[in-house]
Order: C-alpha cells, then structure tokens, then sequence
C-alpha cells in the first residue's frame, strides 16, 4: 500500500486519528480518478457508491436546484472529502459534486468502509462525531453567509485571502470569477455589483484573478467584519 495514499488520508480530519493499520485497510480497492474542469464527480440523488478525497484541485458542492439559483455553495480543496455524509448514513448524495479546475481525486468503495466501521466500532463512533462537527461548521458558514449582504459576503472572502495583513495587500482569487459567485450564493452581475460598493472601502479588482485591498484593516471594518472559511 503506498505510503503516499496513507499520508493524504492523514491530512483529513475523518482518517487522521486512524492507526496505519486501519487506514491501510481502507485503502483496499481504491482508485485515483481525475476529472476535468466542469465535470460531475457525482450528481444529487445517485447512490453513494464512493466517498471522495481530494488531491489536488478544488471541487464545488451544488445544492439542489429546488433551494434557487443563486444558492450559496460549498468549495472543497486539497484534503477535504466529498460524499461522506451519504456513504455513512446510506441515504442517495445529497447534491452535485462538480470540478472547479482539472481535479484529482481518491475514491474510497462504500463498502470497503462500512464493512471496515462495523468491524471497529470505537473508529465508526470518531468518524460520526468528526464529521457531524465538520457538518455544524459547514451549517454555520451557509448562515453567516444568508445573514451577510451580498457585499458583506465578498468582503469576508476577500479578507480570508489577506489573512493577517493589515495594510495594503494584493491577492489573487482562487477560481474564476463565475465560480466565485456561485460561492458566494450570487449570479455574476450581483458580484460586479458587489465589486462596485467595495470600491469606497479600497478594493480594486483586475479583469483577470488579481484584487487590490487598499488598507486590509479598514475592509474589517466593514459589515462588522464579515468573517469567511476556505
């Protein structure tokens, strides 16, 4: 088993407190997948076949089309796991996993871990809890954003990538701009807009993926300091 496939599910807050022996049992009978640019890992309603690990890429969680448009989304990176909730509790995906950028993948079978849970209970009961408390986080971000004008919400983003500078900064958005208004639960136009109001606060964005922050502590100022993850 490559020591490689044990260390990236180490990096993962569901695996890390695995021994190597275990995490090496789950690793039978993975597949490293690459997806491209757009292309669905899984959609909402199939049965959950995998639970997916990311190596290298960023993916996007959809939600459903009946929750509106302008729904906000999830960004999942290096490290994160997509699908886990649905392999555990054996209910369809919940929504649409899709690759913001050409995206690697670890594809663990659903049957090789939960036959491997039902043998280790103790491992079945610290999967449980970390992911219910990755969950309540996930939950709390969605309603800080519903709570944040849509401003508010490109300002927290902007400030996670300036993380602790506290004048001037130059940063550079991580996806597409499209991509980021789904993020951030807005069509395109309502993040130009977005853009536009930010502009008395010092912040000056680029036609391509660069930002200016004119002065990093005056934009927390701003909303109440809106705060923002990944």
């Amino acid at each position: 088993m490559g020591s490689d496939a044990i260390s990236a599910l180490r990096k993962n807050q569901l695996f890390a407190p695995l021994p190597q022996a275990e995490l090496a049992q789950l690793l039978d009978g993975h597949r490293v997948m690459s997806f491209a640019e757009g292309a669905e890992l899984f959609s909402e309603g199939d049965r959950a076949e995998h639970l997916f690990l990311i190596l290298s890429g960023q993916v996007t969680l959809v939600p459903s089309a009946s929750t509106g448009a302008t729904a906000a989304t999830i960004r999942l990176i290096e490290g994160d796991t997509a699908g886990e909730e649905a392999v555990l509790t054996g209910m369809p995906y919940c929504a649409t996993a899709r690759a913001l950028s050409p995206t690697s993948v670890m594809a663990i079978p659903a049957a090789t871990l939960m036959t491997h849970l039902e043998r280790h209970f103790e491992t079945a009961i610290g999967m449980i809890s970390a992911m219910a408390t990755h969950l309540r986080d996930r939950v709390r971000e969605i309603t800080e954003l519903k709570m944040q004008s849509t401003a508010e919400r490109l300002a927290g983003f902007l400030l996670t990538l300036a993380g602790p500078a506290t004048g001037r900064a130059v940063v550079r958005l991580p996806y597409e701009k499209r991509h980021l208004a789904d993020h951030l639960g807005m069509d395109p136009a309502t993040l130009s807009r977005a853009f536009a109001k930010l502009r008395d606060s010092g912040v000056v964005a680029s036609r391509t993926d660069k930002v200016e922050i004119a002065d990093v502590t005056r934009l927390r100022s701003y909303g109440n300091g809106a705060t923002f993850t990944h």
